[in-house]
């Protein structure tokens, strides 16, 4: 009797389950390396937390107060002479206010960036860092630099 239906070979039938298997593998394979780097990520992220502070352990905050607003002083002696020009004199502003809350507190912020500062949560120092930036890496810039020093003498008064 003659069919039209023609049989396949059993052996070809592997070859497509192989082909099968081999991807399924791979494809489980890169999903559990992204799922564990996103993972390691999320752990990474809860794992930072903001910085501790300490209390100044060389010197009394009233001393550390008033050296820093001599320094406040000389600084804004200087640019009322004409020793600094506007973005070098907010780069020292800059500098003078993270000294102060680095031998004040015992945080590290000089070389924070303000995403950095405002997590640290010093609502102050993030205010003025905020303040310093644009006069500090503009070209040219309307920031009053008396202003400033106002505010940043205020913030070391009111210390606590």
């Amino acid at each position: 009797m003659v069919t039209s239906v023609e049989l396949q070979d059993p052996m070809s039938y592997y070859l497509f389950w192989l082909i099968m298997v081999i991807l399924a593998v791979v494809v489980a394979f890169f999903l559990q390396l992204f799922f564990r780097i996103r993972l390691k990520d999320r752990l990474r992220r809860k794992r930072e937390k903001t910085p501790k502070v300490h209390p100044p352990k060389k010197k009394p905050l009233p001393v550390l107060k008033w050296e820093y607003l001599q320094r406040l002083d000389h600084l804004e002696r200087g640019i009322h002479a004409g020793a600094y020009d506007k973005r070098t004199a907010y780069q020292e502003l800059s500098m003078l206010i993270r000294s102060f809350v680095t031998d004040a507190t015992g945080i590290k912020v000089q070389n924070f960036s303000l995403l950095e500062i405002r997590r640290v949560g010093i609502p102050g120092l993030t205010a003025l860092v905020q303040e310093y930036y644009e006069p500090e890496f503009a070209r040219q810039s309307m920031a009053d630099i008396r202003a400033s020093l106002f505010r940043t003498r205020k913030a070391i008064e009111l210390w606590s």
